[in-house]
């Protein structure tokens, strides 16, 4: 029973640090809208942090769940959150892990959606830039004839006044 304990205890801290994830994404989103590097810098170290914790947490889940199925029996490599629900005779040590197990589906489902919003955020912000630059830099007339001819690049900041 000590294993369950320790296998639900690690799930509501995953599920905690989901939810700074999210926040953090949330964050990002206003930040990235706004244009603050600044800020972004910071939080982008943020959710490196998480994204880590996260990690390590998934690893003390498999290795708990894993104790848990030796204990009970069961041989496996890797054992998921409803195989592990489903075999709980339990009925207060089902709801709970079903209920985290529905937490946890529904913050990272919420993490997808923005980081993608994010994603085409920061693709709109490097065409404009990448558009502002191509006005900057006018194409010349290639200078020379025929297979030799080069493409000379002048921009408006090397024009003389």
């Amino acid at each position: 029973m000590e294993s369950l304990k320790n296998i639900i205890q690690t799930l509501e801290t995953m599920t905690n640090a989901h939810q700074r994830l999210l926040d953090v994404a949330t964050e990002k989103r206003t930040v990235l809208v706004d244009g603050n590097i600044s800020i972004l810098q910071t939080l982008i170290h943020r959710e490196s942090t998480c994204v880590e914790e996260i990690q390590k947490l998934e690893q003390q889940r498999i290795q708990f769940v894993q104790e848990y199925m030796v204990r009970k029996g069961l041989t496996g490599h890797s054992f998921t959150l409803e195989e592990l629900i489903d075999l709980q005779n339990d009925a207060t040590a089902k709801s709970t892990l079903h209920f985290i197990a529905k937490q946890l589906r529904v913050l990272v489902q919420k993490i997808t959606q923005l980081n993608e919003s994010n994603q085409q955020l920061i693709q709109t912000s490097l065409s404009y830039v990448q558009y502002s630059i191509g006005m900057l830099v006018r194409k010349e007339q290639p200078s020379g004839y025929g297979p030799n001819a080069t493409n000379r690049y002048s921009n408006l900041l090397d024009a003389k006044v």
